[in-house]
């Protein structure tokens, strides 16, 4: 996998009986076109904590054009930011 660390469009859900977000769905620009990316499969998330801030990092896997793909996607619990950290 490529390290890539783009921000990303991200749309998550949370249920009641869940503490971290699950992504449901991020767009990321391919070819200079804007592609939405719906997230099949999480495989893993792990929590990580660097320089005290901590993060969920979620390894995935997708159908994107017509192939599949691992990702890997993180997010930052303290800014509420996520990025498509390796694809």
């Amino acid at each position: 996998m490529k390290l890539l660390a783009k921000p990303i469009d991200t749309m998550v859900v949370f249920r009641a009986n869940m503490k971290i977000p699950r992504p449901y769905k991020f767009k990321i620009e391919e070819n200079g076109e804007l592609v939405t990316v719906f997230v099949d499969q999480i495989i893993d998330a792990t929590k990580t904590k660097v320089c005290g801030a901590e993060n969920i990092l979620y390894l995935c896997q997708s159908t994107i054009n017509g192939r599949e793909k691992r990702f890997e996607l993180k997010y930052y619990c303290s800014s509420c930011e996520w990025q498509l950290y390796k694809m």
